[in-house]
């Protein structure tokens, strides 16, 4: 149950992480897919571990070349790969999960893109000044490990989006969403 809860929290700090800087850093890919061997080497995971890893591999290679023709972020990619070792048996839950709430994600951002705009920047900017008036503070730079890594010019030099159409979408929150399904099938399988 305590790794289940961990890769929940993990998840949630992804998406966080995306929505405001549209990136997933390798360090918490690294870090799930750690927990993963975890899990697996504590009976928590790892039943179906051959289907999981043939399935994560696949797919893997299918969206390491769409990412090539520019038509999905790295983020996902490598994000992708830790999550469809987690879902295993619950492939299907899982699948489910990123459709529903990928769907709902996009229509958020189409009917109010103008608005998340406007709210993550600000908060963003926010972030930044408490995170430079904390000195740096530690409990920021895990739940935001992309926010060490920004700089001022980078937070001020947001500027208003010309067309909603192309607006980018955090799909790791999608992604994590459907990592989420499956913590709440097996949390409550249990």
């Amino acid at each position: 149950m305590f790794i289940w809860c961990l890769f929940a929290l993990v998840l949630l700090v992804i998406s966080l992480n995306d929505f405001l800087f549209f990136r997933i850093e390798n360090e918490v890919v690294l870090f799930l897919m750690i927990l993963y061997a975890i899990s697996v080497m504590s009976g928590v995971s790892g039943g179906n571990f051959m289907f999981g890893i043939s399935i994560a591999v696949a797919v893997f290679g299918v969206t390491y070349i769409l990412n090539q023709k520019n038509l999905i972020g790295g983020g996902d990619v490598k994000l992708l790969f830790p999550l469809l070792l987690f879902a295993e048996s619950d492939m299907d839950e899982f699948i489910i999960g990123i459709s529903v709430s990928g769907i709902l994600l996009s229509m958020i951002y189409i009917l109010y893109s103008k608005k998340i705009f406007i709210f993550r920047r600000k908060a963003l900017r926010w972030l930044w000044n408490f995170y430079q008036e904390q000195r740096r503070s530690l409990f920021l730079k895990f739940v935001l490990p992309s926010l060490a890594r920004t700089n001022k010019n980078i937070v001020s030099s947001y500027k208003r989006p010309i067309n909603v159409w192309r607006q980018e979408i955090p799909y790791g929150i999608a992604l994590s969403c459907g990592g989420l399904w499956v913590v709440i099938g097996n949390l409550l399988s249990r």
